[in-house]
Order: C-alpha cells, then sequence, then structure tokens
C-alpha cells in the first residue's frame, strides 16, 4: 500500500477540528504515513470538563489499565510532561535502562502488545491542568523508531497543534454560548455546571450571587444543596438520570423549590451538559443546573410600574393582572383583593396613567415593558 499524501493528511487535520469523528480513522492514517503500529492522542481542559483519549488501534483493556493505574508509574510520562509544545520525544528523553529495568515496563507495557519506543509532543499546554499530547508507538515484532518516522511525524506536528489550539478555542465558545443561550429567559437566576457528585465546576455571576444571599442553593464543602433534605434527594436522583440513562429514567428533569418569606421560589432544571472519557479512562460526565426565579421578571415589572407611574405595590400588580384581559373580577381574585377594592385601586391606575378605559391602559402598560 502506498504512503498517504501529507497534504492530505493536514486537510483531514482540520477537517478533524469541526467532526471529532474523524479523528479515530484518521489517527489510523497518521500511523500508516509514519510506519507505526499505533498513534493516540490525549486531551483535557478542566476549564470545560472536557478529557478524551483516542488511540484506535490499542487494546482497551491497556488502555483502561493504564488510566486505572500505571499511568502514574509510566517513566516517559515525565519527559513528555515538561516538553515545550512542538518538542518531539522519544524513549532517549526518558534514558533507555531506566524504562526497560522499571516495574511499568516489565509488568504492563512488555505486554500490550506495542513496542516500547515511541515519540511523542505535546500539541498544548497550561498552568491549570489542561494538555493535548500525541503520541507514536510502533509495534511490538518492530520496535525502532528511525530518522524516516521523526521526519514523517514533524511534518505533521506544527498542523496538530494548530488543529488543537483551534479545538480548544471551539470547546470554550461552546460552553459560553450554552451559558448565553440559558441566560435568555426573563428568569434566569443562574447557571451550574457540576460533576456526577454534584461538585461545582462553574458557576456565572448570577449564580454567585444566590450562593451568597442564601437564596436556597447554596455551596457546601464544594457541593451544590438546596434548601430541603427531600430537594436534595431529587437533586442527586436527577443529576444521576443525567449520568447514567435509562430507558426507563429520564435524562433532564425540573425541580421546583417553595419560597418562604426569606428565599424566593425557584426552579431547577437539571440537564446533562457533556459526556467525555477521562484521560484515565473513566466515564466522566457534566452536568447543567439551569436556575430560574419564576417571580423575578413580575418584580421587576412592578419596580419598573411604580417607577414611572407612580403607583403602590397592589396597584403594579392589579395593573399586571388587568393584561390578561380577562375582566377586572378575575384579576381581583388572583390579587386576593376585593371587586369593590380592585375598582378603587383601578381608578387610582387611570389616573396616574393617564388613561380613561381599560384598553388605553394595556397599551400604555405594554408600551412601557409591561407582559404577562
Amino acid at each position: 500500500m502506498g504512503r498517504k499524501d501529507p497534504n492530505m493528511i493536514v486537510g483531514q487535520i482540520y477537517d478533524a477540528v469541526f467532526d471529532a469523528e474523524i479523528w479515530p480513522d484518521l489517527l489510523n492514517t497518521i500511523s500508516e504515513f509514519c510506519g507505526v503500529e499505533s498513534t493516540a492522542m490525549v486531551a483535557t481542559d478542566p476549564h470545560v470538563n472536557y478529557s478524551s483519549v483516542v488511540a484506535p488501534r490499542a487494546d482497551p483493556t491497556v488502555i483502561s489499565d493504564y488510566g486505572a493505574y500505571w499511568w502514574e508509574f509510566d517513566p516517559t510520562r515525565l519527559a513528555t510532561d515538561h516538553a515545550p509544545v512542538g518538542q518531539i520525544t522519544s524513549l532517549d528523553n526518558t534514558g533507555r535502562d531506566k524504562f526497560y529495568g522499571s516495574g511499568f515496563y516489565n509488568d504492563f507495557w512488555r505486554h500490550s502488545g506495542l513496542g516500547a519506543e515511541q515519540l511523542a509532543a505535546n500539541l498544548l499546554t497550561d498552568n491549570k491542568g489542561g494538555f493535548v499530547s500525541v503520541a507514536l508507538h510502533p509495534s511490538r515484532h518492530h520496535d525502532r523508531v528511525d530518522d524516516g518516522i521523526r521526519q514523517r511525524f514533524g511534518l505533521l506536528v506544527p498542523h496538530l497543534i494548530r488543529a488543537a489550539g483551534i479545538g480548544r478555542k471551539m470547546r470554550r465558545l461552546e460552553l459560553e454560548k450554552s451559558i448565553l443561550d440559558s441566560r435568555r429567559s426573563p428568569h434566569h437566576a443562574g447557571t451550574i455546571i457540576v460533576d456526577a457528585r454534584g461538585q461545582l465546576l462553574y458557576a456565572d455571576e448570577a449564580a454567585e450571587k444566590l450562593f451568597a444571599s442564601r437564596s436556597g442553593v447554596d455551596l457546601v464543602g464544594g457541593g451544590i444543596r438546596l434548601a430541603t433534605n427531600r430537594d436534595n434527594a431529587r437533586l442527586s436522583a436527577a443529576i444521576t438520570a443525567c449520568v447514567v440513562t435509562r430507558p426507563d429514567t429520564p435524562a433532564g428533569q425540573r425541580i421546583h423549590q417553595k419560597g418562604n418569606s426569606s428565599r424566593p421560589s425557584l426552579t431547577i432544571d437539571v440537564l446533562p451538559f457533556r459526556r467525555t472519557t477521562t484521560h484515565i479512562g473513566a466515564p466522566c460526565t457534566a452536568v447543567m443546573l439551569l436556575i430560574e426565579q419564576p417571580d423575578r421578571g413580575r418584580n421587576e415589572q412592578i419596580a419598573r410600574l411604580r417607577s414611572r407611574f407612580g403607583l403602590t405595590p397592589a396597584e403594579a400588580k392589579l395593573a399586571l393582572e388587568m393584561l390578561r384581559g380577562d375582566g377586572r373580577a378575575a384579576a381581583a381574585e388572583r390579587c386576593g383583593i376585593s371587586i369593590n377594592t380592585a375598582r378603587t385601586q383601578l381608578t387610582q391606575i387611570f389616573q396616574k396613567a393617564n388613561v380613561k378605559r381599560q384598553a388605553e391602559l394595556i397599551k400604555v402598560l405594554m408600551d412601557n415593558g409591561a407582559i404577562i
């Protein structure tokens, strides 16, 4: 089989930025182009709770065992971790005697089906635990890395670096878009992202204010706690439903938390946010909590009407109820007042708004941003 065209591979690298499903076949193509058995790419970005391991030709059990235990004892990891972005490292950087004499090699890697030699490069690193790296491994039966392999790998590394940077930017934009979308509701009271245990990963400014005001959504020991044990149990069950999707358990639930004199009523939508695989091979799920305060928009409208027309709180509340268009009696009932009281208040509202009829009042209210 002829060697792949490097220009075609470079094009596929940038295509994979926009379609992650391309990566497994692309890594196999890179292996064939470079002349090795396997290519693996590992990425993690704690900022958006993203982790990924793509190693299409590696034994899944080897990947799992490496992630669960052996990665801590890998002598090559130290050399790769501290290498500058773009620098290609090999077994020479680790020290061959050190590697071949290690328990990692003798008890684990020599049985993996892959060779001991490798070429690796960091594609992206930061000071907050995020990184992207790629590694080539020859087969156990042809365990060598020559200058030709290094040269071909070197042709691709700059493009892989650019792709890693673009991919990270897109993931972070995706997070920002999700959060911005969640804020479109006039009742938005906070966006929170938690892990599978309910531990906080992200909270927007509105959610931080909820924590500070003791409004019934609190941060305790790094985890999200609601006002009552019953609501906490429902939150835990809803998070679990997002993490472990089953046919009989819908992923995505709404919790209604009743308010009282000291805290507002809240609704909390618990939704799956992202499923990925961590760099140590364990499942990792993020869950988004979209918090709304149903009365938030209404209270803001009441405040606006009071400021604009000099209405009392009771008059502003009645004016909003009149927008429903089902008559004075129905509006009075919803406000918990008698029809006579509503008649008196409505007279005052007409005077303050400088109108004479209900139709005129509704138009004036809507022109001033009042909606139901």
